[in-house]
């Protein structure tokens, strides 16, 4: 049995339609036990609240940062795309508006997010990037001090794949749909264990074959990638250690998750389907006259995708 045919919590960001969302949405599910349907349902329907996230007691960042780490070498890369990218995660990251709709998982806490300085890590263009080579290039920034090391249970090393590069995961690839997803590494250094947080991305695009690799929602390919980045960087901070979840075969790891397995980007996607528009937006960022490319994230408190929104929900969490 292929990996992606097992029942398993979802950390990637997929395709509508796609073999990526056939093979990871509509599988997925929770490691160990199942988490109980509810009792009353309306007769041939099936309600929003059903993909609700449930707090399964695991580790959330309220308060986090995040870096890009632009992959290929400086020829890989349009100066004004990683101007734009950064620009624009920063921002929608810090956007009040949107943190509004995320407050609501994080109960007590007040939610922060910092980025640190992105930089494009001069090694050669590779045609595929697997998810070993994702961790062992992660592993190889933290060895070679191109990352701090200070901060790394709170901190989402992003890596961006340039323009033509397949992302695969497993025997799934961004050519099948699969825009992205985060995940994590343990090491040991110097006798103490640490645990590197990740995520890779697509440099999403329409090739000249006609076929697509990574999710193109937006019109240019930077803006794709952001709302490829925001998707990912929201499941870091609500849902960090589902590889251990994964792994270890185990609820207990996971943060906010529906009882599906599906994290707080997952199922908006799925809801737009053909029409991406729905979800994918670019939404104002006052005093400043540029528009954000985000996408809207699930909201228990509307039972589906929601933002921005001028306050925050009173407490919707849902405990375990």
């Amino acid at each position: 049995m292929s990996a992606y045919q097992k029942q398993v919590p979802m950390r990637i960001q997929a395709r509508p339609g796609s073999k990526a969302e056939q093979g990871y949405f509509s599988k997925s599910g929770l490691p160990g036990l199942d988490w109980p349907m509810p009792r009353a349902i309306a007769p041939g329907i099936e309600p929003a609240p059903l993909e609700d996230l449930i707090f399964h007691g695991g580790k959330v960042v309220p308060r986090m940062e995040f870096q890009n780490v632009y992959l290929g070498g400086s020829d890989s890369w349009a100066h004004s795309d990683v101007e734009f990218i950064d620009a624009a995660i920063k921002h929608a990251m810090q956007h009040k508006q949107m943190n509004n709709v995320m407050q609501q998982y994080y109960p007590g806490a007040r939610i922060e997010c910092e980025m640190r300085a992105s930089f494009i890590l001069n090694k050669e263009k590779t045609s595929k990037l697997t998810e070993e080579e994702v961790q062992a290039q992660v592993v190889a920034l933290l060895d070679s001090s191109l990352i701090d090391n200070r901060d790394l249970d709170t901190c989402l090393f992003n890596l961006l794949l340039p323009a033509g590069t397949i992302l695969a995961l497993q025997d799934l690839s961004s050519l099948d749909g699969l825009g992205g997803y985060h995940g994590s590494i343990h090491v040991s250094r110097g006798g103490r264990m640490s645990t590197l947080y990740y995520s890779a991305n697509v440099f999403s695009e329409n090739l000249s074959d006609g076929s697509e690799n990574g999710i193109v929602s937006f019109d240019k390919s930077w803006k794709s990638i952001v709302g490829t980045l925001y998707h990912e960087v929201n499941e870091f901070r609500t849902d960090p250690d589902v590889n251990d979840a994964i792994e270890k075969n185990n609820n207990d790891f996971l943060g906010w998750s529906s009882r599906r397995g599906r994290e707080v980007g997952d199922q908006p996607i799925f809801q737009a389907g053909a029409n991406l528009s729905r979800v994918f937006k670019e939404i104002s960022d006052p005093p400043r006259t540029v528009h954000l490319p985000v996408q809207l994230l699930y909201s228990n408190a509307v039972h589906g995708a929601e933002g921005p929104i001028a306050r925050p929900h009173a407490d919707t969490a849902t405990p375990m």
